[in-house]
């Protein structure tokens, strides 16, 4: 494509922030840049509702995505700032493991952040984490 691959970067991220600002999709899952006013769409929070019948049930999770230049043929970098106990994310920093979160493992440039924060979640219902022992509410990395 002319122009090189910023414009689809721009474009993707755009649309993204569009439909994270008027929360469409799924409504237990939300993100937005983390400067309201940063042109370069680099830096994001994400936030996850807990689901229901699980050890994370209503306990609201904060992370931080870094979209960087090569998004989205590159996966954004994604880290959990609340603590949590799940078996992709590093327990000393709240990094994700990429090995061991398929969307980020395997990724592909049609993947969002919303389905990242979407495959946490449901990595927080499956039957390996949902009973986990899970730090204080409101403990931080």
């Amino acid at each position: 494509m002319e122009g090189g691959s910023s414009m689809p970067r721009t474009f993707k991220l755009y649309d993204e922030l569009e439909k994270g600002e008027k929360g469409l999709g799924d409504q237990s899952v939300s993100y937005g840049l983390d400067d309201p006013n940063d042109q370069t769409f680099t830096n994001w929070n994400g936030t996850i509702v807990g689901p229901a019948n699980t050890n994370f049930d209503s306990r609201i999770f904060f992370l931080t995505i870094i979209c960087g230049e090569d998004y989205p043929n590159s996966p954004p970098i994604v880290k959990f700032t609340s603590k949590i106990n799940l078996d992709c994310v590093d327990s000393t920093n709240g990094n994700i493991i990429d090995s061991k979160f398929d969307i980020i493992g395997n990724w592909d440039s049609s993947y969002s952040m919303e389905a990242v924060l979407i495959g946490l979640k449901d990595k927080m219902a499956s039957s390996t984490n949902k009973s986990k022992p899970q730090p204080a509410d409101g403990e931080m990395f």
